[in-house]
């Protein structure tokens, strides 16, 4: 099983490499593992993930407008939606 090494994995090697429970546990270290000042809130952050779980951009964990992990790209402040014109939610201020 790889461990969390401080970079995100490829989506291409996670669906070859890890199982589901692996990659979902792989996510969950890559977000705590972020500074707090980078974090996003604990309710942001489940705010973001259940826009992103509504969306039809969304695959089972990324998001096909910019590639990332729906996790990853959650769980970071200074993030935004990237869906042009109407983002489900904005960058969360400092």
């Amino acid at each position: 099983m790889p461990v969390f090494s401080g970079e995100i994995l490829c989506r291409r090697c996670a669906a070859q490499e890890l199982p589901e429970p692996e990659l979902l546990r792989y996510l969950d270290e890559y977000v705590s593992s972020l500074p707090e000042e980078m974090r996003a809130s604990d309710e942001t952050y489940a705010r973001r993930l259940a826009a992103c779980a509504a969306c039809p951009h969304r695959t089972r964990y990324t998001c096909t407008l910019c590639g990332c992990y729906v996790q990853a790209r959650a769980a970071k402040r200074a993030m935004a939606c990237p869906l042009p014109g109407a983002p489900r939610w904005r960058a969360e201020d400092p």
